[in-house]
């Protein structure tokens, strides 16, 4: 199983010197079993990734890739514009989106592509597009890879998403506000992943002032980390008034407590 980050950033794209090493561009995570492709989110970095796959059979209009959202919210969505596989006649492209605020994702993506925001509809892409609506325990076979949902604390919902295949696991938990408590049905989610992917938007001081706007901390993401016996963290959607020497110093501090914590960038590539 092979991971590699194309969007690591929350909220808005940030762009410029001081985020060259964690990188700008918003949530997108890729997933490759043999030749299974799992997409995590379609942020900024949902663009990167397509011309990247357009140097292979995706070019040709003979790829198939599983999208999963985990919720509508612009940075999560925004990349899937300018995603150049869509526009190719017979690449095949599974959507999969839960109902957010009673809208399927099928209707965020087309909304997103009016006249008013895009030049081009969604209708008007010429590939293979299949919306599938997925929900809060579900368990889904992606060819080669097993992908369970699980629904998180956050505005108008996300789900988390474990994928699975042989003996590997990755948690990704993007967009989650912790609870007062240890979340004990999310540590069960997580329990013995070989990597959780978690929500690291604020720092333990930044949230007492956004407590509701449906984040988390480095510091809840060790409680679940260790509670679930995690093999390996990694720290994702930064603040975008995060830069890059501030992050350095979150990765050291997590690392005091528990050492296999990394903070993820943009471009890096693990196997696991």
């Amino acid at each position: 199983m092979k991971i590699k980050y194309y969007g690591t950033r929350g909220s808005l794209s940030v762009p410029g010197k001081d985020t060259v090493k964690y990188g700008g561009n918003t949530a997108c995570v890729r997933i490759t079993v043999g030749p299974t492709l799992i997409v995590l989110d379609g942020g900024s970095g949902l663009r990167v990734l397509g011309n990247e796959l357009m140097q292979g059979e995706f070019r040709a209009g003979r790829g198939c890739a599983h999208l999963f959202f985990s919720h509508a919210h612009w940075d999560h969505i925004h990349g899937f514009p300018f995603f150049a596989p869509a526009y190719i006649e017979g690449n095949q492209l599974l959507l999969y989106g839960s109902r957010n605020s009673n809208s399927s994702l099928n209707k965020t993506l087309s909304h997103q592509q009016n006249c008013v925001n895009f030049p081009v509809r969604l209708e008007e892409m010429t590939s293979n597009l299949k919306f599938i609506e997925i929900h809060d325990g579900e368990k889904l076979r992606c060819a080669q890879a097993v992908v369970s949902c699980f629904a998180l604390n956050h505005p108008s919902g996300s789900l988390s998403f474990r994928v699975e295949a042989g003996h590997k696991s990755v948690v990704y938990a993007s967009d989650y506000e912790h609870l007062d408590c240890l979340d004990l049905k999310l540590v069960e989610f997580a329990r013995d992943a070989d990597l959780l992917i978690y929500d690291a938007m604020f720092t333990p001081e930044e949230y007492e002032r956004k407590q509701g706007w449906g984040h988390s901390t480095y510091l809840e993401g060790l409680k679940i980390a260790k509670a679930a016996h995690v093999k390996q963290l990694h720290l994702f959607h930064y603040n975008p008034e995060h830069n890059d020497p501030f992050i350095d110093k979150l990765e050291k501090k997590a690392q005091k407590l528990f050492p296999n914590t990394y903070a993820a960038k943009e471009g890096w590539e693990i196997e696991i």
